[in-house]
Order: structure tokens, then sequence, then C-alpha cells
């Protein structure tokens, strides 16, 4: 005799007991889609034509670009003949990307392809929970997707799955405060955004001159120099031990490929290489602070080492002349002007800057002592923008292990 499993969620509000029953999303919806649109009803400007791509970004926080457009009237025709998306409907992606789902919370006027989204109306719970229900369960949404080449979603199929509610109380209870979490990871992005915006903006002015800082005296510094990034300190290739010699690998010197370039600091490397592999092969031991430039493949992504490295082939990497500049003002300079260096690479296969091309870029470059203010006013929105980005992370684990424990 088997035990019949009880739907009871982990965390709870006090003032809730009882099981969540089970309920098909057929009963408790309309499933529908639009209308056909064709391209002759296209037009520059007008009502917004959301396809699966918009309807996931806006789900993101971010406002979408490049969408298409229907007049007015096409809208009001749809809107008199079909109906249009009001407030607290519910749309799905059903291509390409599956089972992102928005509810909609404004009235603002929009239509949508027919095919790429299902849309759910009349919904008879509460349509915040339901949001929240279909995309923890997202997973459970694509087991249904028919297709062998492209998947896709239905509304046959969908509205045969049965998920566990509680009462119609519990869930506006349960919607309202993960809303409230909701808004703190949106206001926390939004945060990041407009620090990066600022960090560019920043970047901008003082690299080109337009803002300057003043010596310790308030007076003006020295005009920058023109140089050379063959003058700021050495350029050094890497290199690849044979990878079917064991003896080369495992050891204690990191060893870094372009694909770990994700941040502004490394320390250590997914492989690493021996002093054996080292002395064997063209790779370079690099020095404490050295600037990781990815120059093959993807050119220009770049970090500090913060510990003794070595690379792969796939890096120009510049060890910079500590007394005359500093490795963070050039590191800057870099992100700046990635484009001379995208510029002056070339290949039919993927894109490479030589070290001969990296040599010859033109650097505009202030006394070490300014360059030392610039880098510092800069880390200092990163060290911002790092401990936001933190934040963010931590509210988004807290979501998760929430709704781990709030559903079934």
């Amino acid at each position: 005799m088997t035990t019949r499993q009880k739907h009871i969620p982990t965390l709870r509000f006090p003032e809730f007991n009882g099981e969540w029953n089970g309920k098909k999303l057929g009963n408790i919806a309309e499933f529908t889609s639009s209308k056909r649109v064709y391209l002759s009803d296209y037009v520059d400007q007008g009502i917004p034509f959301y396809r699966g791509k918009e309807i996931s970004e806006l789900r993101l926080g971010i406002k979408p670009s490049d969408i298409l457009y229907i007049t007015e009237k096409r809208y009001e025709d749809f809107k008199k003949k079909y109906g249009v998306p009001l407030v607290n409907d519910i749309l799905i992606t059903a291509v390409g990307t599956l089972g992102n789902v928005l509810k909609i919370n404004n009235d603002d006027k929009f239509y949508f392809k027919d095919g790429n989204l299902i849309w759910l109306r009349k919904i008879k719970e509460d349509a915040g929970f339901l949001e929240i229900l279909l995309q923890w369960h997202n997973r459970d949404l694509i087991k249904t997707s028919i297709g062998s080449t492209q998947k896709a979603l239905t509304m046959v199929e969908l509205r045969k799955i049965t998920f566990p509610f509680p009462s119609t109380r519990e869930q506006q209870k349960i919607a309202s405060f993960l809303s409230s979490i909701d808004t703190k990871i949106e206001q926390l992005g939004k945060k990041i955004s407009l620090l990066e915006q600022y960090k560019k903006g920043m970047m901008q002015k003082l690299f080109s001159q337009e803002i300057r800082f003043k010596d310790e005296h308030g007076s003006d510094y020295p005009d920058w120099e023109n140089k050379h990034l063959s003058d700021v300190g050495k350029i050094v290739g890497g290199g690849t031990p044979d990878t079917k010699n064991s003896n080369f690998w495992n050891g204690d010197i990191n060893w870094f490929t372009p694909t770990e370039i994700k941040s502004k600091y490394v320390m250590e490397s997914r492989r690493t290489i021996t002093e054996f592999g080292l002395k064997k092969s063209s790779a370079r031991l690099l020095p404490i602070g050295t600037i990781l430039f990815s120059s093959r493949a993807t050119v220009g992504d770049l970090a500090i080492s913060t510990t003794e490295c070595t690379t792969n082939q796939g890096f120009q990497s510049l060890i910079i002349d500590d007394n005359t500049h500093s490795n963070e003002f050039i590191y800057y300079w870099i992100i700046i002007n990635k484009n001379e260096f995208l510029r002056r690479a070339n290949g039919s296969t993927f894109l490479e800057i030589s070290k001969s091309e990296i040599k010859k870029i033109a650097i505009r470059s202030p006394t070490r002592e300014e360059q030392q203010k610039i880098a510092d006013f800069l880390s200092a929105i990163d060290k911002k923008i790092k401990l936001v980005s933190t934040e963010l992370e931590l509210a988004q684990t807290f979501k998760k292990g929430l709704l781990q424990q709030m559903f079934i």
C-alpha cells in the first residue's frame, strides 16, 4: 500500500494550514493565442508588436529594442474582434526560448505574434501567484513541448498539467511577499546599470581630458605625453605545454585561457602547469599585476592577475613598468580604446592582433601621480558595482531558497 504524498509546502505563513489542492491549468484559465499578423501589417511606428524575444526581455525588466509595430487601426480591429491582453493576463513563450512567463501589469497597448506566445486570460486564481508558479515549474512546462527540429509548447498539452494551489488568500499573500523581493532585485539591477553608465561616461571624460584632477596643492598637472604601448612596459605572449605529457600539467603555476577572463582581477586558473612544463613551452611566467589581454578570437578581454601566472598563446599580456605607469590606469585605458585593438586585428578564421601591432598603438599618458588618481577613482566605482552585484546575487539566492520551500 502506497502513502499518498501530501501537498503541503515546507515554509508557510502561520495563519494558513491544510493541503494545497491539485488543479488543471485548463480549468483555471482560458488558453488562446493572437490572430495572424502579416508582413504587410508592419509599420515604422504605432502599437508595439511583441514576439517571444520581447516578452522574455520584459520579464527580466529589460526595455525591448528593435521591436515591430502595427497601426492603431489594426490594433483596434483586433481588440474589437478578438480582444487584446489586459492587466493580469499571462503570456508564455511557446517557440524558441520556452516557458518564460509574463503577467501584464499595466494598460500599455501592445499585440503579439500568434504561435510564438500562449495567452492565458480570464484567470480564476490569483494571477501574481500563477505567474510565479508557472515560472517556478518551467521545466514541467517544457516537458510538454512537441516537435523534433524546433520544440514548441501547445495549448492542448499545457491545459492538461496539474499543479497544487492553496486558497486564494494564501496565494495573494505569497505573491505579495515575493513581489516585494522582486522589487528589491529590480532596484539593485537598475542601480548596477546606472553605476555602469556613470562609469562609462566618466571614463570617456577622464581619458579625453574633459575632466582633470589637481595635484595636492590644487595646481594643474603637466600636459599628457604622446607615447606608444611599447613605452609603458613589456608585451609578452603565451604558450601551451604538450597536453599529452602529464609531467607538464597539474603543477603549482596558474595557466589561464581567454575564456577565464571574466572580471577585473583573476587569481586562480582552472588548469595549472609544472615548472617542467613552463621550461618546455613558450609560456612565460608573468609577475603579479600583469594585464592579461586576449589577442585572438575574442580580442580585447582583459584582467589583472593578482598572482604569478602563465597564459596560453591566445594572449599578449602587458607587464607594466610600475615606475612610470599604473597598471590599473592602462587597464581602464584599454577598455575605453578597445576599438583601436579591434581595428588592427585581422584574420579569416578568427580575429587576432599581433604583438607588433599592439606595440604601435598610440597612447596619451599623464604623470604617474595623475594616472593613479584616475585609476583610484574608477576603481572606487568598480568596487561599488561589485558591492551592489553581491547584494543582487544574495537577494536572488534568498528568493530561490524561498521558492524551494514555499512551493510544492
